[in-house]
């Protein structure tokens, strides 16, 4: 039902506009193939790829789409796209990655179906991701509205901008769940998304500029089948329009609520607080970062002490040796302190604590189809060998670094390298800190002469106890260009 209603959006769109603007349809092709050794693909080539590697050594993939992008000259545009994969020796043979339809009008945009996002304000080639959203999982269909670009803030004479989307979607991992879940442990269907999210800029013809935000998200409704931490081998979330508000203030759940949300708020809620200080020049800017990760609300009073991210980055327009480096440091060590107790006749004293990043008592937690939805480096479900379709190593701290550059006009690169460290969950952590070293290695070649084609060539390993030792080697053809092109 959900696909039939995009289609029909997709194919009426067309026929509400009238303005006079450049209709260009673009379509794209790719084959890529992994070969290697190890339990795992290597880390840096299955992460942060929107889900389409999979975690099983040795696979591959044929993918062709098509898009027509939204012109953000014209008042009012559309756009809308279809992306198919094929894959090999993956969860699934055969899927619609992306499908969706999107409209904007002024500063407004409103967007429908399944697209893929990555970070908000990272570097999509260099950086690790951030916490609430990197691109790391296949995309949730959504809707979603809002400002989606910078746009001036009135009466401030152009010196702050901002923008914004509040966003409500669904998980489509029922059928992946149920396949890959071991006997007895938890599952879920039918899960639904949320998400919210506010920056402002602070610019004003300076080279210097600052960025604060917040990026707030939430899963909730559902049905949660046999988990341990209930009396119930079923246990049922409400779904109405009331759940919606809830998510969206939020706010403690009703009688028709499980105990979990009637004493603290409805769904799993999780956010980062965004900031960004920068310097630009006419062909390179540097900047700053942390995003200040909060779980419930003692890390949004900032009892979780330096959890987060922590960045530096350059990035020149040049085609220079370097042209791009990112350096940056995750922390979810501390998690606001191991202990957590809500007060009680009997001894009415709360200590806020074990915060249990990216899970919670009754879902599996931040996860799309065995994949982390935010940093990769908080280690993906897909990892679990047990069938265990939840978190088992949240606390962790991890150093990542990248470049990229030319090494001449048609030939580029990219290294990425990193070092992460495990040390469980506050509820169960490991008997011994786990460690694991991952690189990449990346060339890119564009030849002049023959336009739209590029080919790829990566090789990527891991060493340690976390994911094991796993090396990698990728071979990829992409062709993209216009498919149709006119004056409406």
């Amino acid at each position: 039902m959900f696909t039939k209603k995009i289609l029909l959006i997709l194919a009426i769109i067309p026929n509400f506009i009238t303005v006079n603007a450049q209709f260009t349809l673009q379509y794209n092709t790719e084959a890529n193939i992994i070969a290697g050794n190890g339990d795992f693909t290597p880390f840096y080539l299955m992460n942060n790829r929107s889900g389409v590697v999979s975690f099983t050594p040795n696979n591959g993939y044929l993918r062709a789409g098509v898009h027509k992008e939204i012109d953000s000259n014209q008042r009012f545009s559309y756009g809308f796209g279809i992306d198919l994969i094929g894959s090999y020796n993956n969860d699934a043979s055969f899927y619609l990655q992306q499908l969706y339809g999107e409209l904007k009008y002024r500063c407004l945009g409103l967007m429908i179906g399944s697209k893929e996002q990555y970070s908000l304000m990272r570097d999509r080639e260099l950086s690790s991701g951030s916490m609430v959203w990197s691109g790391n999982s296949r995309p949730i269909p959504q809707v979603s509205v809002g400002i989606p670009h910078f746009v001036n803030f009135p009466g401030t004479n152009g010196w702050m901008q901002i923008k914004g989307e509040i966003s409500y979607g669904t998980f489509i991992d029922n059928a992946y769940q149920k396949k890959h879940k071991g006997v007895e442990k938890p599952y879920s269907k039918n899960i639904l998304y949320h998400r919210k999210y506010l920056i402002l800029k602070f610019e004003k013809e300076k080279p210097f500029y600052g960025i604060i935000g917040i990026d707030m998200a939430a899963q909730f409704g559902g049905t949660v089948y046999d988990n341990p931490n209930f009396n119930t081998a079923i246990t049922k979330f409400p779904s109405g329009i009331k759940s919606f508000f809830k998510v969206l203030v939020p706010l403690a759940g009703g009688g028709d609520s499980p105990q979990i949300d009637q004493v603290n708020v409805s769904g799993n809620h999780l956010g980062s607080y965004l900031l960004e200080i920068g310097y630009r020049k006419k062909d390179w800017h540097a900047k700053l970062y942390h995003e200040r990760y909060f779980d419930d609300h003692s890390g949004m009073i900032f009892k979780n002490k330096w959890d987060g991210l922590w960045g530096i980055e350059y990035r020149t327009v040049k085609k220079k040796p370097i042209t791009g480096a990112v350096f940056e440091i995750m922390n979810s060590k501390d998690q606001s302190g191991p202990f957590l107790f809500d007060k009680i006749p009997e001894l009415p004293l709360k200590t806020s604590g074990a915060d249990f990043y990216y899970g919670h008592m009754a879902y599996n937690g931040w996860t799309h189809r065995g994949h982390t939805m935010g940093t990769p480096f908080i280690a993906s479900p897909g990892y679990n060998s047990d069938g265990f379709l939840g978190f088992k190593s949240s606390r962790s701290l991890a150093f990542h670094g990248g470049i990229d550059g030319y090494i001449f006009s048609a030939l580029t690169y990219k290294i990425l390298i990193g070092h992460q460290q495990g040390w469980g969950t506050g509820y169960l952590p490991f008997t011994h800190i786990t460690h694991e070293f991952s690189t990449l290695i990346q060339l890119n070649y564009q030849p002049l002469k023959i336009k739209g084609w590029s080919f790829h060539l990566s090789g990527a390993f891991d060493k340690g106890s976390l994911f094991g030792d796993n090396w990698g080697i990728q071979v990829g053809i992409r062709k993209e260009g216009i498919l149709f092109s006119s004056k409406k």
